[in-house]
Parts: structure tokens; sequence; C-alpha cells
């Protein structure tokens, strides 16, 4: 089916733009993307062979994309504002997949947090990171630590420049990043600075939860470090974990055949 978009409302009153494709009578996968990112990032799945035989939806995080953008710091990391988000998406799915890639294991964290498991019906965390701040020493690589600054930087030519080595760095296969890059620009700072300045240990949320979990950990990820996806699993020993060979941040760029088959051998 045609890809078609919708808009919901969190708790807050934050609008939401989500996008939904796929079969819409089939299991549901909810793609949660990475900081300054947007629904954008996973394009190529939303078109791709998983539509034929799922019902996808990706939603832009508040601040992102074409969803609302609150201006102040506490609309970002005050209170569960984006597991609220979260929820306000899942009303309506039949306990979907949870796919959370990079900061959307953050997402999935304050969902936990808040509501445990409801609606839940599984999570994969994909290159996910479930610790922010000093929970996180040792478990982000060199192109997080080295562009850190500059992705919270409120110069422009700072934070574009930023960007593309961000991006570039979170591949491990030639890819045109101009269309990543334009969605990162349309972040602003206040979120940017919001979201990564925080210190969060969601270590306690993932060890009460009882829906099956799956981490997705490309082998050459520099943003995250595998290391992220065995601290998840030590939380919960019953993790299923995949580790892919020849991939980085995002292994549905890097090893599209490779990553859809990690998914399709969730069932």
């Amino acid at each position: 089916m045609v890809p078609t978009t919708r808009r919901v409302t969190s708790a807050d009153g934050t609008t939401l733009l989500v996008e939904e494709a796929g079969n819409r009578e089939a299991p549901a996968l909810v793609f949660l993307h990475g900081i300054a990112q947007s629904r954008a990032s996973f394009r190529s799945v939303l078109d791709g062979p998983l539509a034929r035989d799922h019902h996808l939806v990706a939603f832009d995080l508040r601040g992102h994309g074409d969803s609302d953008k609150p201006g102040t710091a506490d609309a970002y990391a005050g209170g569960a504002r984006l597991g609220e988000d979260l929820a306000a998406v899942l009303a309506g799915l039949d306990h979907p997949t949870i796919i959370a890639w990079s900061y959307g294991g953050v997402v999935v964290g304050e969902y936990l947090r808040l509501h445990g498991d409801v609606g839940l019906g599984a999570v994969v965390f994909v290159g996910a990171a479930v610790k922010l701040g000093k929970a996180a020493k040792g478990l982000l690589g060199p192109t997080m630590l080295e562009n850190g600054r500059g992705l919270v930087s409120d110069d422009p030519a700072t934070y574009l420049a930023t960007s593309r080595t961000f991006l570039e760095g979170c591949l491990t296969t030639p890819h045109d990043v101009a269309p990543l890059v334009a969605e990162m620009q349309r972040v602003p700072t206040v979120a940017r600075r919001a979201l990564l300045t925080r210190t969060e240990d969601f270590a306690p949320e993932l060890a009460a939860s009882k829906v099956p979990f799956t981490t997705i950990h490309g082998a050459k990820d520099t943003v995250i470090l595998p290391a992220m996806s065995e601290a998840i699993a030590a939380a919960r020993p019953a993790t299923r974990a995949t580790v892919l060979a020849n991939a980085g941040h995002a292994p549905w760029i890097d090893d599209p055949p490779a990553f859809e088959s990690a998914l399709r051998g969730l069932r």
C-alpha cells in the first residue's frame, strides 16, 4: 500500500507526524530514529521488501522532522516526554514490535519507566543507547565522542560540518548523506542539547520487562559500541543477540539483506 501520514497528539499537546507503509493487516513494526534524524532515516525500509508482509510505522520524535518543535528544554528532557510520545503513537496498534535505533533506546526506556510492558509485543534494540551521560562511560565510540560538542553547537557552520562528519562515521559503505544532513539541520539547538546532555540508566526498566528483547548491532559501529548491546543482555539475560559483521551504526543502510534477515528471524 502507498505510504500515508497522520498526526497524533502527545500528553502535553505536542503533535507528532507518523508515517505508515505496508500491509495494515500484518504484524506491526514501529521504528524509532536516532538523535537529530527523522523517520526519513528509514526510507529504504519503509519502501522495501518488509512492506510486503508487515505494517511499518515510523514517526518523527518531538523536535525532529515534521513533528512539533517546542522551544524549552523541559519539553524534551523533563519527565517522560518521549515515553508519552511513543504511547500516543502506539494507541490503536496491537502489541507491535518496537525497532529502536540509537537514541530510540532512550525512548523505549522512558516508555518502560512510565508504562511497563503495556501495549508492547517485543523490542529490538538496533545499536541502541539505554544509558546516557556518566552511565554510558566506555559504551560510546569515537564518532560520538569526537563529534558530541559539535552536535550541540548553536553555531550553524559548526553544526553543519559536524553533521556530515558524524553521519559519514555512522556508515561503513559509501552513501549520499546529504539528505540525512539536511534532516539534522531541522532540529533546534534546544532539542539537541536537552536530549544529549542527560544522564540516564534504564537497566532497571529493562530488567523488569517481560517482553522479548533482541539486539542487532553492527560490529563496526563507532557511534555506540557493541558493549551497549552487551549491557542490555546483562540486564535481561534472555535477550537474543545478533551481530552484523559488515555493518556500522545504521545496518539497514550498510547491509540491507542482513538487517532484513535479522528482523524476519524474529518470527
